[in-house]
């Protein structure tokens, strides 16, 4: 049953493919504020967890509700209007390598038809500023570092000021320094009122900042306490 205090709501939901266990039996609560990390090895499932919250995976069992929307019974047609109220950081960034950082940026904004506060142009360029990423506005991404490249992705995520943030392996393969900078960025973002949920299989670098961590193994989900 929907509760709106929780953004997300998972009770005993379990995820298949071909018949076989993915995860099951996984419950976990998520709340505006909320920094949630979802640990674990490379292929424990991870990747798949967080694709099921955007509805890209089925819940095959269990009760599961995200921002007010039934996963079990969502229609294909409103899976767009679930993923508008989401920024999602992807493993491999998805930018438009044709469009500069900022027009990466515009295009979220003109695409979900967000109203900017204020002058866009001037918002834009105030989440930019606030990324660090202020002096790449007219850098086209194929040009940026992979660390650049992330947190393009991260500030695109942001643009439109999602309840809700899904990052899969956000910090993979960045150095310390960078890994720390995206991290910073993520957690700065759950204290302003939105729910974040970081799918890691490096964990020391959250292990700095406030945050519940469960971890994946052999399809079951723990809160680590």
């Amino acid at each position: 049953m929907l509760d709106d205090q929780y953004l997300v709501d998972y009770q005993h939901v379990a995820i298949e493919r071909n018949g076989d266990d993915l995860l099951k039996n996984v419950t976990f609560q998520v709340v505006a504020g909320d920094f949630v990390t979802l640990e674990g090895a490379v292929g424990s499932g991870k990747s798949t967890l967080l694709r099921s919250l955007y509805a890209d995976v089925p819940v095959s069992q269990g009760s599961a509700f995200v921002l007010g929307f039934d996963l079990k019974h969502l229609p294909y047609r409103k899976q767009s209007k679930l993923r508008s109220q989401m920024g999602i950081v992807f493993q491999n960034y998805l930018l438009f390598d044709n469009k500069t950082v900022f027009d990466n940026l515009k295009y979220v904004v003109d695409s979900l038809g967000f109203k900017t506060e204020g002058n866009q142009k001037d918002y834009i360029m105030s989440v930019l500023q606030k990324t660090g990423l202020e002096s790449k506005a007219m850098i086209f991404p194929h040009k940026l570092s992979g660390g650049e490249r992330q947190t393009v992705a991260i500030a695109r995520a942001l643009v439109h000021q999602p309840k809700l943030i899904l990052a899969d392996e956000p910090t993979g393969n960045l150095d310390n320094e960078t890994a720390a900078h995206i991290a910073q960025i993520l957690h700065t973002y759950s204290k302003r009122g939105a729910a974040v949920i970081v799918a890691t299989h490096d964990e020391p670098v959250f292990a700095s900042f406030p945050h519940t961590g469960y971890r994946i193994k052999e399809t079951s989900l723990d809160k680590i306490e």
